[in-house]
């Protein structure tokens, strides 16, 4: 009897040791090991077929487990291949977009100072005129093993060094195109699809009955190239000056060719400019460089230079970057001896970056953009040093080729300021620098917190008495 209850227990256990372990079941023996260890897969397609398994129960209380059975009894090879899912491979971040190229820039250094950096170990690039200043830029390659940072410090200790710096590169924002979207429609005394922003501000319509309220003097755009034909802008009077460097690869007639749309868009097109009389003359001052479209200093400061010697008095600069002291010296400078009046983007870097630049100098009147109801622009980069809010999301603009699309940024908000502007100026072209842009800045309306913030500047523009 006892030996009948061990042999009844030894049977038990087998039989708890089978049902958790069924690479021990005796009456299995190594084969069902086998099955594990011979597609590391099975674990996974098992948990998965008992997920559906549950599922069918949860439907229609089905008990039916013939699947397992079948996959443990079934001879190896007359069990079907089963196939891994292809693994998933995470997308690369994309790399940061580099801030500067790997030179310094000085201008006007003397020739003492410069045969000073030869012995040293440094290299002249090459030397670009500065005509209208009467002056050159001159790139330097820092000292092997010297830091570039340390290698430019050294340059401005030099008596003729002390603007010195990195050859910083500035873009264009990467306009947002709203391709789902079209503009907010406008009151019905509209003509065009843009109304409602130039309503916003007040901008006057009609302004081709008015002699007295039309711009004449000539205003500058430094951006990417522009497409002349392109049918928005048929019949404007736009002028692409020569490239400012050689040896670079051209830009694509995107982002340029929206600014001037905005500016000069023929009066009958679906993207009427807001100066269509206006004679612009727009700088190519990008390049391409892979996928990353730059403006170095280099351009910058040679397309300033080329404006200046038209006798360009209102820059637009729909671009943005870091800071850069040649850049502030160049635009003070101007500002200063040639009267001339720059308006920047704010930047699309998003509300917690750092200010972009040449928005953020002093002299520079830097534009946020808002949508159609007064709410600031998401991507807009906020400080103190705003001036001023404008209409800058969901704006039909020329396209590269043909054609227009909605687009969004501080980029597109700029021209509505620099218009504004160029159309005091040409009412009075004697006037201060100060005293235009205090005319703009006077007649901004409050929106958002009370007085002036770091979202919208000193409030919307206002233009009402634009022409009166």
């Amino acid at each position: 009897m006892n030996l009948l209850h061990r042999l009844t227990g030894i049977l038990l256990l087998s039989a708890l040791l089978a049902s958790a372990f069924p690479a021990l079941d005796p009456l299995f023996g190594p084969s069902a090991m086998a099955l594990a260890d011979d597609d590391d897969d099975d674990d996974g397609d098992d948990d998965s077929d008992d997920s559906d398994d549950r599922d069918d129960r949860d439907d229609d209380n089905s008990r039916d487990r013939d699947d397992d059975d079948d996959d443990r009894r079934r001879p190896r090879a007359d069990r079907p291949n089963r196939v891994a899912p292809p693994a998933v491979i995470p997308a690369p971040r994309p790399q940061p977009l580099p801030q500067f190229a790997p030179e310094i820039v000085v201008r006007d250094m003397t020739a003492e100072d410069l045969l000073q950096l030869l012995d040293e170990g440094y290299t002249v690039l090459d030397a670009q005129p500065l005509p209208s200043a009467s002056g050159a830029l001159i790139r330097l390659a820092a000292p092997p093993g010297t830091a570039l940072e340390s290698a430019r410090d050294r340059v401005r200790l030099l008596p003729s060094g002390a603007e010195a710096d990195l050859n910083h590169f500035y873009r264009a924002g990467q306009s947002q195109v709203l391709a789902a979207a079209v503009p907010t429609p406008a009151a019905p005394a509209c003509s065009h699809e843009n109304c409602g922003a130039w309503q916003m501000i007040g901008w006057p319509e009609n302004r081709d009955l008015r002699p007295d309220c039309r711009v004449t003097v000539p205003v500058g755009v430094m951006d990417t190239g522009v497409n002349l034909a392109h049918d928005i802008l048929q019949g404007a009077r736009v002028e692409v000056l020569p490239d400012v460097l050689d040896t670079r690869s051209p830009s694509a007639a995107v982002h340029g060719t929206a600014v001037v749309s905005l500016l000069a868009g023929n009066p009958g097109s679906r993207v009427p400019g807001l100066i269509p009389e206006a004679q612009i003359l727009a700088v190519d001052v990008f390049s391409s460089a892979g996928q990353d479209e730059r403006a170095d200093v280099v351009a910058l400061l040679r397309g300033l230079d080329a404006l200046a010697a038209r006798g360009v008095r209102i820059v637009n600069l729909s671009l943005a970057g870091p800071a850069n002291t040649l850049l502030e010296s160049a635009l003070a400078r101007l500002r200063a001896e040639r009267g001339m009046i720059f308006v920047a983007a704010a930047g699309n870097g998003g509300p917690e970056a750092a200010p972009a630049y040449p928005a953020a100098y002093a002299g520079v009147l830097a534009i946020t953009a808002v949508d159609q109801r007064g709410r600031p622009y998401r991507q807009a980069q906020r400080g103190p040093h705003l001036d001023a809010a404008a209409p800058g999301v969901n704006l039909l603009a020329a396209t590269s080729v043909r054609g227009a699309a909605a687009k969004s940024g501080t980029s597109f908000a700029t021209p509505f300021a620099t218009a504004a502007l160029a159309l005091y100026l040409s009412r009075d072209p004697a006037a201060p620098v100060e005293a235009v842009e205090q005319r703009l800045l006077s007649q901004l309306r409050d929106i958002g917190a009370a007085g002036a913030d770091d979202i919208h500047g000193g409030g919307l523009l206002s233009l009402t008495d634009l022409c009166g």
